[in-house]
C-alpha cells in the first residue's frame, strides 16, 4: 500500500479551500488533505502536534500555509512550526496572496520552504497541484514524520 501523502492546509478563505481541495484531488496520489481555518485553531493543533505522544501519521508531510489568517497570522504559525523540536522539519509552504518582498523575506527568515503566490483562477491552481505531487510528494525526500529512534 502507498504511503498517505498528508497535506495540512492551513488558509481562512473557503474557496482558496474549496479550489485546491478540486485541484488535488486530480492528482494520480494516495493524498489526505486537512485543512484549519483561522490562526487560533491552528495553534492549538500544533500544540497537540508537537506532543509525542501523538501518532506519526498525524503529522502531516506538508503544510501549505496563508499568512493573512484571522487570530495568530501566518507569520506567527511558521515560527511555532519551525521553533518546535518535533516539527520543524515539516516542509511549510507559504501560499499567499501577498508578493510583497517584505512577505517573502519574513517568510524564509522564519523558516518557510518555499513561498508561492495563490494563483488567480483553476488552472493555476492545477498547475501548483502537479508541483506539489511531482516535487513534494514524488521527488523529493521528505523527513520521518517523527525523528527516527537510535
Amino acid at each position: 500500500m502507498p504511503h498517505e501523502f498528508h497535506i495540512l492546509l492551513i488558509d481562512d478563505s473557503p474557496s482558496d479551500v474549496l479550489i485546491l481541495r478540486r485541484a488535488l484531488a486530480e492528482l494520480p496520489i494516495v493524498l489526505r488533505l486537512s485543512t484549519l481555518a483561522d490562526g487560533v485553531s491552528a495553534m492549538v493543533h500544533l500544540d497537540r502536534l508537537s506532543n509525542p505522544s501523538t501518532p506519526a501519521d498525524q503529522v502531516p508531510d506538508l503544510v501549505l500555509l496563508d499568512l493573512n489568517l484571522p487570530g495568530p497570522d501566518g507569520a506567527e504559525i511558521l515560527s511555532r512550526f519551525k521553533s518546535d523540536p518535533l516539527l520543524r522539519a515539516v516542509p511549510v509552504v507559504v501560499l499567499t496572496t501577498s508578493g510583497r518582498d517584505i512577505d517573502v523575506w519574513r517568510s524564509y527568515q522564519a523558516g518557510a520552504n518555499t513561498f508561492v503566490q495563490k494563483p488567480a483562477d483553476f488552472a493555476g491552481y492545477r498547475t501548483l497541484a502537479e508541483t506539489i505531487g511531482r516535487y513534494w510528494e514524488r521527488t523529493a525526500t521528505r523527513p520521518p514524520r517523527r525523528p527516527p529512534s537510535g
